[in-house]
Formats: structure tokens, sequence, C-alpha cells
């Protein structure tokens, strides 16, 4: 499975350092970036994992935290403000909070809930407007159990766009592991996530939750697939994939860049 998808990791202010070359070396070619949530809220790390990512070679997306106490309106100014000049390749929307009170969800103790049609009709706003500002294909983060739960009416809509669903195959407890071991050993146990009622397929799926501690980062990380290899990712994003060089190809162009290097080699061939 490691072979057959792209791998991706998705990151906020939770991941306070990460070694950005080395997750590249290991075989991550995409970031999803914590962008802000809500209308109230800019995640401390976004410039810095995001420009850390793209350095680093990567794709990289950003993700808002949708919140169903404030509007679409102001959410979608807060989202504008902070990605003001910042370069990223797709954007999502993360659809997941069900409570109305934080300090209950803390505590695991929720007695509050939004009702599913606040959320549904809600988290679709914010997606037509996330839509008509930016051009970058945009998904929609959510999970089947949560849907199924806490907002069936998103099923009306959601079959419509394209999907970062999260399920994670493995049981309790974090495992600390590099990343060939990870590959070998712990490949998901299923083919894809749990699809929400109605949608036909998913295109991303995070699917390691905060399981495992790899190699460049001290925190967990959350691990992704996009459904297909990189260059059917890059396909996806409207990006033409560039062809492997030939050897003679590379030298070639590295005359071209240099044309001082040839004149200096013609010289020493004269004078030999």
């Amino acid at each position: 499975m490691f072979n057959q998808y792209c791998l991706g990791v998705d990151v906020s202010h939770w991941q306070a350092q990460v070694e950005w070359p080395q997750l590249y070396a290991a075989g991550v070619r995409f970031a999803i970036v914590k962008a802000t949530q809500g209308n109230y809220r800019r995640d401390l790390l976004l410039h810095t994992h995001l420009h850390g990512a793209a350095a680093a070679g990567m794709l990289c997306g950003v993700y808002h935290w949708f919140d169903p106490a404030n509007s679409p309106a102001s959410q979608i100014t807060n989202l504008q403000v902070h990605l003001k000049g910042l370069d990223f390749d797709f954007c999502a929307l993360d659809v997941e909070q069900y409570w109305q009170d934080w300090d209950e969800w803390k505590r695991q103790a929720v007695t509050r809930r939004f009702p599913g049609e606040v959320i549904s009709q809600g988290s679709l706003e914010m997606a037509h407007k996330l839509r008509a500002w930016s051009a970058k294909p945009l998904l929609i983060y959510t999970r089947a159990s949560f849907v199924t739960e806490y907002a069936p009416q998103m099923t009306t809509w959601l079959p419509d766009w394209p999907l970062w669903l999260a399920h994670y195959p493995y049981p309790g407890g974090r495992v600390s592991v590099g990343w060939q071991a990870l590959k070998q050993n712990f490949a998901p146990a299923i083919p894809g996530p749990l699809l929400p009622a109605r949608c036909p397929d998913w295109d991303f799926w995070q699917f390691s939750g905060d399981k495992f501690v790899l190699p460049g980062c001290q925190s967990p990380l959350d691990l992704n697939f996009f459904h297909g290899d990189l260059p059917a990712l890059q396909g996806w994003l409207g990006r033409v994939p560039l062809p492997e060089l030939t050897l003679e190809e590379k030298i070639q162009r590295l005359w071209q860049a240099h044309p001082d290097l040839w004149k200096q080699q013609e010289v020493l061939y004269e004078s030999a």
C-alpha cells in the first residue's frame, strides 16, 4: 500500500518541530498544514510548517477548522486574512466539531451539541465560499462515523465533493517506529476508509491518527494517503509531472546554464 499510494502528513501547532527534509527523504510527498480555526484563531505554526514543507519539495495544502458556532462569512474572512501572501496547492475544510462547549469537550463530558442541520448547512455554505474565493482544489475533511452520528444531513451534498476521510484501522496505543519499519510492518489492513453514505469514493485518507512517532518529528504525526501515486496527485492538482531526465539531458542543461564553463573547457582543449 505504501508503494501504491502517495504518502503525506498533516500538521499543526501540535507538531512543534518537524525536520521536513528528513520526512521527504522517507518518502513523504505532501503536507496539509492547519491554517485557521473558526473566526478567532490562526495556527501559530502555519508559516513555519508551510514554508518548511515547500522548501523540502512537498506539495502543500492548508486546512481550516469549521466551527459551527461562527458564521461562514466571518470564518472565510479569518482564513483570507491569514493566508494572504502564502503559496499553497490545495485547501481543505475540516468538519468534525459537534460540541458547543470546549470545556465540556476537554472533560469528555459533552452535553450540548449542535443540531446536525446547523453543521450541514454551515459547512456547505463555508465550502461554497471557499470555492468562490480560491481556484485551488478543495477537500472536505470528515469521517463516516461523524456524519452518521452528528450530521446525517451532510449526505445530501457530500457525495459531490472531493473527500479527505479519517479512519484509523489500528489498535490503541502509541508506537515509536522508523520509516522503513512503518512501511514494512504497519500498512493498513483495509483497502481504504469507511465511506459516508452515498459517497462513491475517497481522495485522501488520514489513516494513522496520533498512533506513530516517527523520525523527523518528536510528536505523533497524522499520516495520509492520496488515492493514487505522485503523478496522479500532480494531475489532480492540475500540474503536469516533469519527465525524468537522462544523464545526457542533465549534462546538456548544465552546460546551457553555465556557458562560461563550456568556454573554459574549449580554452583548455585548444591549449593542450
